[in-house]
C-alpha cells in the first residue's frame, strides 16, 4: 500500500510539474519572451537550452534574476537588452515567476 501511495504521490508531482511548465509557457509567450528566446537556437537572446543549462538546480537564482535581484548567468554582455524586459518580469506573481522559471528549466 505504501508503494502505491509513492507511486501514486511522484506521478501527481510529475504532472504537477508539468502544469506548473506549460502555464510557464504561456507566461513566456504573453509576456514577449518568444521575441528574443527560442527553445534550441540563439536569436537577440540566448535560447532556452542554454538558460536552462546555466541555471540547472538553481530555480531560486533564476527566479531572483527575473526580479532584478541578480546578475545574469548567461550572455551578461547583452544584459542591457533584457533590463527594460525585467520591468515585466518583475511585476509577475510568485505563482507566474515559479510557473516561468519552471517552463525555462524544462527546456534542457
Amino acid at each position: 500500500m505504501k508503494k502505491i501511495l509513492a507511486t501514486a504521490l511522484t506521478g501527481l508531482t510529475l504532472m504537477a510539474g508539468s502544469v506548473l511548465a506549460a502555464d510557464g509557457k504561456a507566461v513566456f509567450q504573453s509576456k514577449g519572451c518568444t521575441a528574443c528566446h527560442q527553445p534550441q537556437v540563439d536569436t537577440v537572446g540566448p535560447a532556452l537550452k542554454k538558460i536552462a543549462k546555466a541555471y540547472d538546480g538553481k530555480k531560486e537564482e533564476l527566479i531572483k534574476f527575473l526580479k532584478g535581484e541578480a546578475k545574469p548567468k548567461v550572455w551578461p554582455d547583452k544584459f542591457p537588452m533584457m533590463q527594460p524586459q525585467l520591468n515585466t518580469t518583475k511585476a509577475l506573481s510568485k505563482g507566474d515567476l515559479e510557473a516561468l522559471a519552471d517552463y525555462i528549466l524544462s527546456n534542457k
